[in-house]
């Protein structure tokens, strides 16, 4: 672009070129919070595959040592070990990746320092050949390829479903202009190039759980009883966006016909095929962690006796860009008490507003709401920018912790006795929590120990009185108390039975 002579026209287009910087520079914190919460969820739901692999190797070697199964496995492990191989070293390339951009961006996750560097993803990425995000591509497809290369029926079964996707991103998927590394880390902030790393990492990491598992069924062709089951989980992915397709195989590992099982997702019965996998179809859920509790039961071919494997599944579902909902005190919603939330969509938030499916949801001011469910289970937080749904954020939705019962900020033990006369009554506390709830005691029995006739005398509200305030004025060193039937009303509106408690007076 040739400068213009005239110094006013010159100063005109510096001030644009400052303020576009400026724009590019501004990244709110609630959107780098929210890819530091989903960066964190993929780095978990990484280890937890390949320790999840790491057993179907395992039962490779135990194949291995029996007479029964040595001649297939002896087949299959090579081709496992393959795999193992050709991930490891792509898994091994990504970390340095990761290592390399923090170095770039100066990152540091304690101090936050580097956390929204727009430049350093773009300088180590690149465009073109040289550029490490070209590379990185390429290794991703050349992964791939090998992955199918290894043998005719791992072809067969995932030519076209291994979750390797090197497709521009939905949002560009237009632009025949736009590079694939510029698509994905072009001016993007360290945190968020960190984190589209880590998902391709766990695309990594899942097609490898996904091939080694069924290189292990193909030994379990065999007909023989086993000391040792394993459940056999896969999934298209552990990291999908809202409305997608969530596609789970359950079902046991080294699979036999005389032990074929019956799988569970969170307690209800899913349909097991002939080859004793259950092939399962499910929507993804809303933005935010999920698990999924599978239980594979079977008959024990020695016994008769039916015995059950459960394991956990955990996958992340993406947030639409721009979109984040955070609970500012836990992350779970607690029922019938005001839950401060903060909203964010990349638009002004007198733009933005928010709906609940379970209980109400009000706006205080800005990005701060408050939400108070009604029942426990979960709660989806609906996002609209001026009327529009943009996006929708699930929550786990629970009971308050139950409350402690106590006398003054005594739980029980010795007390003195006119300390113990000074308090009052019996009041309801909800120790350790982030929130202050109100707790109303509404009734009690109250006995003293060490009269000869265990009499309990019944008392309503928080404070002794009657026969209560009667048998505590009467009280002396030495005795023992004994509060117990405790009621108390939460601000969820349950009335609760508390723990009892007991006081040796001095």
């Amino acid at each position: 672009m040739s400068l213009p002579k005239e110094p006013r026209q010159k100063m005109i287009n510096m001030m644009y070129l400052v303020l576009t910087a400026m724009l590019a520079l501004n990244v709110s914190a609630e959107i780098i919070n929210a890819f530091k919460t989903v960066n964190s969820s993929l780095e978990k739901s990484n280890g937890t595959l390949s320790t999840a692999t790491s057993e179907i190797y395992d039962a490779f070697v135990v194949s291995l040592e029996d007479p029964k199964t040595r001649d297939k496995a002896a087949i299959w492990k090579p081709k496992a070990d393959q795999v193992k191989e050709l991930s490891a070293q792509l898994s091994s390339y990504i970390d340095g990746l990761k290592e390399k951009l923090k170095k770039e961006s100066g990152y540091n996750e304690e101090t936050g320092a580097g956390i929204d560097n727009l430049d350093a993803a773009t300088r180590l990425m690149g465009t073109g050949k040289e550029g490490e995000g070209e590379k990185l591509r390429l290794a991703l497809e050349q992964y791939k390829k090998d992955i199918l290369a290894i043998d005719p029926d791992i072809t067969k079964e995932f030519d076209h479903s291994l979750p390797i996707n090197t497709d521009m991103p939905v949002s560009q998927a237009g632009n025949t202009n736009q590079e694939w590394s510029a698509a994905y880390f072009h001016m993007t902030p360290t945190v968020a190039a960190l984190t589209i790393l880590s998902k391709f990492q766990n695309d990594v990491k899942n097609t490898e759980n996904k091939v080694s598992s069924f290189c292990f069924k193909k030994i379990g062709d065999v007909k023989v009883i086993f000391d040792k089951f394993e459940p056999m989980i896969g999934a298209n992915a552990t990291y999908l966006m809202p409305g997608e397709q969530l596609e789970i195989k359950a079902g046991l590992g080294a699979f036999n016909a005389s032990v074929k099982p019956k799988v569970f997702i969170n307690g209800n019965p899913v349909t097991v095929g002939d080859n004793g996998v259950a092939d399962i179809k499910m929507p993804a859920g809303g933005s935010g962690g999920h698990s999924l509790k599978i239980d594979v039961k079977y008959p024990d071919p020695s016994t008769g006796e039916e015995k059950t494997i459960s394991k956990t599944f955990d996958y992340t579902v993406g947030q639409p860009s721009g979109v984040a909902v955070m609970a500012d005190k836990m992350n779970v919603l607690y029922v019938g008490v005001p839950n401060p939330l903060t909203i964010t969509a990349g638009a002004g938030s007198e733009k933005v507003n928010a709906s609940i499916t379970n209980g109400k949801i009000s706006k205080n001011a800005g990005s701060k709401y408050t939400a108070v469910p009604d029942q426990p289970g979960e709660a989806n937080v609906n996002v609209m920018v001026d009327g529009k749904a943009v996006g929708k954020v699930a929550f786990r939705v629970k009971y308050l912790p139950p409350a402690t019962g106590m006398v003054g900020t005594f739980e029980g033990g010795q007390v003195s006795t006119a300390q113990f006369k000074a308090m009052g009554g019996v009041r309801a506390v909800l120790q350790n929590s982030e929130f202050e709830a109100l707790y109303q005691v509404i009734s009690y029995t109250i006995a003293d120990l060490s009269s000869p006739d265990y009499n309990p005398i019944a008392n309503n509200g928080p404070r002794w009185s009657g026969g209560a305030a009667t048998l505590v004025n009467n009280l002396k060193p030495g005795r023992g108390v004994y509060i117990d039937n405790i009621k108390a009303k939460g601000p969820d509106g349950r009335t609760i039975t508390l723990k009892p408690l007991s006081y040796i007076l001095r």
